[in-house]
């Protein structure tokens, strides 16, 4: 999330930019929502995210390029999405709930207009609910939901939809996930077979919710479902992977490309070579006997799920440029006993100047940012401000650059 973004916001203003991506991106695991901060420093839940930056620790990206600049950047997002024809409910000066997929509701800025969300975080906008469920499809825990929707007051009345065509995949549990059943519904027949059904199960209900399974292929998936059942249509996330997350990435990249941006899928970087304070080029795997020249670099390799930091007996690093971590000396004290705990780990990440400038032998590197999760000094866990720190910082950057 926030590599692409920083590279449209760079090609957008005329920059020459190439994306050196080594593989999947952690949008794989997206809820279809964006999170600017849902929780403060102590746990209480945050209303007013903008007006709550301003009680984050010094070491918090948003503190360092201040309120001001947050809300500017909050303000472009949307805009920059919209251009990739992706379009949100929410606003920064006011969180909203969005539906994740064990039914709890949690606090986010920006979530899918065509998935659950609420104002509320007593209530859904409907009293009469049709919860559908593909039979077969076990990532999407319905009965969960189920609950968690009459917790909130809502009428649920449940449909185990049978498609002949997705029965197929159920003889192994392991293929039935919802990538393959979304391939399916790209399928107009499937599409048409299955709102029929739910037209005929789905009673008086107000609107029909479904698994976010759809929309491989585009965002009118939801009207025209919609337009057979004679009623909205909502999308509640699944377990990983995430179709949401797909659609996400598929439209910023094609963003990218438009713009005149350079998508360099399967290339991981290795090493950049350092003089005076500045990186003069990179390496990658597969390009073995070429330099990468650029103006400005920027390391949005992610934390350690991503291999953007390494963890051994000894120390954590950054393992392209050697740059300074930020994490506490002793391994011991890198984690708590209990799991649910705020685990020290989560907040170690790389060091950097009040611009995101890269720090190295405690020298500052004048053309390395880095930006996203592979930033130092907060727990997007517990914070809830994963996605709002990687869209943040990297519009950050690309205003600096």
């Amino acid at each position: 999330m926030s590599a692409i973004t920083c590279g449209i916001a760079l090609t957008a203003s005329g920059k020459n930019v190439a994306l050196m991506v080594k593989g999947q991106s952690k949008l794989n695991f997206s809820s279809g929502s964006i999170d600017l901060l849902g929780f403060d420093e102590q746990g209480n839940e945050v209303r007013n995210p903008l007006e709550a930056i301003a009680g984050l620790s010094a070491r918090h990206p948003y503190s360092k390029m201040g309120v001001a600049n947050v809300a500017h950047n909050s303000a472009m997002a949307p805009v920059i999405f919209s251009g990739a024809g992706l379009n949100f409910y929410g606003d920064s000066s006011c969180n909203h709930y969005r539906m994740t997929p064990m039914g709890l509701l949690r606090p986010s800025w920006l979530t899918l207009d065509d998935y659950v969300a609420t104002d509320d975080p007593h209530s859904l906008p409907w009293r009469k609910v049709a919860l559908v469920n593909i039979h077969g499809f076990l990532d999407f825990s319905a009965d969960f939901i189920a609950a968690a929707m009459t917790r909130l007051g809502c009428e649920c009345r449940m449909c185990d939809i049978k498609l002949g065509t997705v029965d197929k995949l159920t003889s192994n549990p392991t293929v039935m996930r919802s990538t393959a059943v979304a391939k399916l519904m790209q399928n107009d027949g499937v599409l048409g077979d299955l709102a029929r059904k739910i037209r005929s199960n789905m009673g008086d209900a107000e609107v029909v919710v479904l698994p976010a399974v759809f929309g491989l292929d585009g965002d009118d998936t939801a009207t025209k479902i919609a337009h057979q059942v004679k009623a909205p249509v909502r999308f509640v996330s699944t377990l990983p992977p995430s179709i949401a997350g797909s659609r996400l990435l598929s439209k910023l990249r094609k963003l990218f490309v438009k713009n005149g941006g350079t998508f360099l899928l399967g290339s991981m970087v290795k090493n950049g070579k350092i003089v005076d304070n500045r990186v003069v080029s990179v390496e990658a795997k597969n390009f073995p006997d070429q330099e990468i020249i650029a103006d400005n670099f920027v390391l949005a390799t992610g934390s350690f799920i991503s291999g953007g930091l390494q963890s051994s007996e000894v120390g954590i690093k950054e393992p392209i440029f050697g740059l300074d971590v930020d994490y506490t000396g002793k391994r011991g004290e890198w984690s708590k006993e209990c799991m649910f705990d705020a685990q020290p780990y989560m907040e170690f990440g790389v060091a950097t100047d009040t611009e995101f400038h890269a720090i190295k032998d405690g020298q500052v590197l004048g053309n390395l940012y880095a930006i996203g999760s592979i930033l130092s000094g907060h727990n997007s866990l517990k914070l809830a401000d994963d996605t709002g720190v990687a869209v943040m910082t990297a519009l950050q950057v690309a205003r600096q650059i």
